[in-house]
């Protein structure tokens, strides 16, 4: 049965509102962003995060009925928009039946010691200075999977809210807790505090799978190009890598850091899910 919802026309208030959250400076200056498709309001509703107002198409997949029923059960607006105004609010090739408006969900570095245990293994994935969204979005997705605590984001590195890069976490960015920082010495003084190793992915490092004393790190990914340069590299305790066959090309920076997050996870007992499949890991 259809949740009774006001109709939004192009030209609506909020629809316009909506638009310009596909631009930076407005998801900065209002700390909200864009949630395009079924999978990932699903995600945000589960993990209850905050949806200020969602946008359907008049006649939907009942899938997407019920997740406008249940944001509407939750208080948040919803609206029924037709196809011209749909795909003014979607970035992707096909838009979707259903965009909604949510409030950012990350946090400030200092609450890395409410998310990092003060005993006990614990793994954090640190992206300082990653500048591709689809790279990122598979870091953070891959986080989730391996069973780290957070993911610290630095102020150089890809917008967290990039349409591209939400979609790539694949609803993950709801699932692991995202902590943000400015400068890197505010994030090496709250993993002290922690007592949390800084290693590093970089081609060519000593094999991950030799190095000792994982139990409590931070796994830091550097930029696609430049790598580690905006890192000092005392504050770097180890380097670590991923041994290749001689003469392969190095592997990118999503691939290589979730193969080092996949090792420390099986070193230090972090994976307590089931295994999966070759479908589920390509969904």
């Amino acid at each position: 049965m259809a949740i009774p919802c006001e109709p939004a026309g192009f030209h609506h208030p909020l629809v316009r509102a909506a638009r310009l959250l596909q631009q930076k400076k407005h998801r900065q200056r209002r700390r909200c962003f864009l949630l395009e498709g079924a999978t990932l309001i699903e995600e945000a509703l589960d993990a209850g995060a905050r949806l200020l107002s969602v946008f359907l198409l008049s006649k939907p997949d009942p899938h997407i009925e019920m997740l406008a029923a249940r944001a509407a059960d939750a208080g948040r607006a919803t609206y029924r928009v037709d196809e011209r105004t749909m795909e003014s609010l979607s970035q992707m090739k096909s838009p979707p039946g259903i965009v909604a408006v949510c409030e950012f969900v990350d946090r400030d570095i200092a609450d890395l010691c409410a998310v990092a245990s003060s005993s006990g293994p614990v793994v954090i994935l640190v992206l300082d200075d990653i500048s591709d969204p689809g790279n990122a979005g598979t870091l953070i997705r891959s986080a989730n999977a391996f069973g780290a605590a957070a993911v610290c984001l630095g102020a150089r590195g890809v917008d967290p809210y990039n349409d591209k890069m939400v979609r790539a976490t694949m609803g993950a960015l709801f699932r692991t807790p995202i902590l943000r920082y400015d400068d890197w010495s505010d994030f090496k003084a709250q993993a002290d505090r922690v007592r949390l190793r800084v290693i590093a992915a970089q081609a060519g490092a000593s094999d991950v799978r030799t190095v000792t004393s994982l139990d409590r790190v931070a796994l830091l990914v550097g930029n696609e190009r430049a790598g580690l340069t905006a890192v000092p590299p005392a504050d770097i305790a180890t380097l670590v890598g991923i041994p290749q066959t001689r003469g392969a090309e190095s592997l990118n920076a999503a691939v290589a850091g979730s193969l080092v997050l996949y090792e420390i996870a099986r070193r230090v007992g972090t994976l307590t899910g089931r295994g999966v499949g070759a479908a589920e890991v390509l969904k």
